[in-house]
């Protein structure tokens, strides 16, 4: 269905309409925006569109890189592409009943990763979803991984029959696709010696593989009902509880339900999966402590100066998180080689950084009156934000003071500010002595509507009692600033 079009467009010129529904290019039924792109990348073209008045062919002469100027409600035109996984660290079994129905949709589509830069674990592609993969050369890729030994592979996933991650991503490479990977690092269960293997299995493979991103794993205060640290096999185990399986959009196989009655190392009929790894899933499931984040980046650190002297980039990236838990300066933005995992938290912090150093010369000297405000954020970034916090409050008239929220709905262990929630913060701006706040861009959905329970930035402030505004970045938290000095009911 489409959602917008593009004025002065060729679909503009045709009169297609937002709530048409394009049916076929040509003979090709769509399945996503990715055939669609595809499909109309030729001088001609005939469409099939739905509209208030049937179906109309439009058949279309065009350069063969010109955009129709068409935007569809949902990139995926089909099915998506559901997880087959039970990770222990998987978020979606962390949360508690009663949220969004969405909230609790375990999604691993390989179009999405080509698309939005989501990670996935190719366990689940078959051999129509290869091929498509390569003759349309969906490049590149975002690969979770998290461990290249294949039984460390199985308990990170949570099921037996993992296939060689490695072998994939050759066949990608193959292809002419390359790949970005990512390991969700767990104390004491793939870091380690295991992430020495992984990094050298990974780096082996470049220039297939482009970066290697470690990031820390988040446990919220329902991953165990409120006992922590309990184990991987327990983690693994509340994929497979009716509470989970009621919220959860489909109903996954138990263990016990073997496919084939195969035997192998990995998969033995006679018992569960958990039971024949013993030991390997007994490990306790638990957050990084500061000590221990220091030690992954001491671990990373030699190879990414080994890749950078003889590749040319550093190729290994220990998450921003890892270096505010563990006290540790941020590297400089050239670390990052050009940030190709942004959107995983490496290098985000850093670029805040060096962004807000140069927005903040735009800063006014001072307000025309008072005002007190509130900077609202996690408990994690909070150190990071004070920094912006002690130059803001030297404009004449402002004072301003950091907000660090608690997150009491997920737990203390949950610190970033994009899990915020509106029950949380509502009662610390009540209390802040503030007479309005800046709230930050990530606590809310894409569209900057609501947050993970609900209030949108309207019903923030009318329970809060004071106006609050939203900055994803420096230049909009500059840009609010400026407008206080102009008009401060702003």
């Amino acid at each position: 269905m489409i959602s917008r079009i593009v004025p002065g467009s060729i679909a503009d010129e045709l009169g297609l309409q937002p709530g048409d529904t394009v049916l076929m290019v040509g003979d090709l039924r769509l399945r996503d925006v990715i055939d669609y792109r595809f499909a109309i990348a030729d001088e001609q073209i005939e469409l099939l569109v739905r509209g208030v008045e049937g179906e109309v062919i439009y058949e279309i002469e065009k350069d063969p890189d010109e955009d129709l100027g068409i935007e569809f409600v949902e990139p995926l035109f089909d099915r998506l592409r559901t997880c087959n996984n039970k990770c222990p660290f998987c978020f979606l079994t962390q949360m508690p009943k009663g949220m969004r129905k969405t909230l609790y949709l375990k999604d691993d589509d390989y179009r999405l990763s080509f698309l939005y830069n989501n990670f996935v674990t190719l366990t689940n592609l078959s051999e129509d979803d290869w091929q498509r993969i390569e003759q349309q050369r969906l490049s590149p890729m975002h690969i979770s991984v998290h461990g290249t030994d294949r039984v460390l592979r199985a308990v990170m996933l949570g099921k037996p029959d993992v296939p060689d991650v490695l072998a994939q991503i050759r066949r990608l490479g193959d292809a002419g696709i390359t790949v970005h990977t990512q390991v969700v690092a767990c104390p004491d269960v793939n870091d380690g010696v295991a992430l020495h293997r992984t990094v050298q299995d990974l780096a082996a493979l470049y220039p297939i593989v482009q970066s290697i991103a470690v990031v820390p794993v988040g446990l919220t205060k329902f991953r165990f009902d409120g006992k922590r640290p309990q184990s991987i096999r327990t983690a693994i185990e509340v994929h497979e509880t009716p509470e989970w399986i009621d919220s959860n959009w489909e109903r996954q196989p138990l263990w016990m339900e073997e496919p084939n009655g195969a035997s192998t190392p990995l998969h033995d009929p006679s018992m569960g999966f958990c039971a024949r790894l013993g030991a390997a899933t007994d490990v306790p499931l638990r957050c990084y402590a500061p000590a221990e984040a220091a030690q992954v980046i001491d671990l990373l650190s030699p190879y990414s100066a080994r890749y950078q002297s003889t590749l040319g980039l550093h190729l290994v990236y220990p998450s921003d998180e890892f270096y505010i838990l563990a006290n540790r300066d941020l590297p400089r933005a050239e670390f990052y080689d050009g940030m190709p995992q942004y959107s995983n938290g490496v290098g985000m912090t850093r670029d805040f950084l060096d962004l807000w150093s140069r927005e903040q010369r735009r800063l006014p000297v001072r307000l025309p009156r008072p005002v007190k405000l509130a900077i609202v954020c996690g408990v994690l970034i909070a150190p990071i934000m004070q920094r912006v916090v002690d130059r803001l409050n030297r404009i004449s008239g402002l004072k301003v003071r950091i907000l660090p929220i608690l997150n009491r709905f997920f737990g203390e262990t949950v610190t970033v500010s994009g899990l915020l929630m509106g029950q949380d913060v509502v009662p610390a701006l009540r209390e802040s002595g503030c007479d309005r706040a800046i709230l930050p861009r990530v606590m809310f959905d894409y569209q900057g509507e609501r947050t993970l329970d609900e209030y949108t930035p309207q019903r923030l402030a009318a329970e809060a009692g004071l106006p609050v505004a939203i900055a994803g970045d420096p230049v909009e938290l500059v840009r609010y600033i400026k407008a206080l000095g102009r008009d401060p009911e702003v």
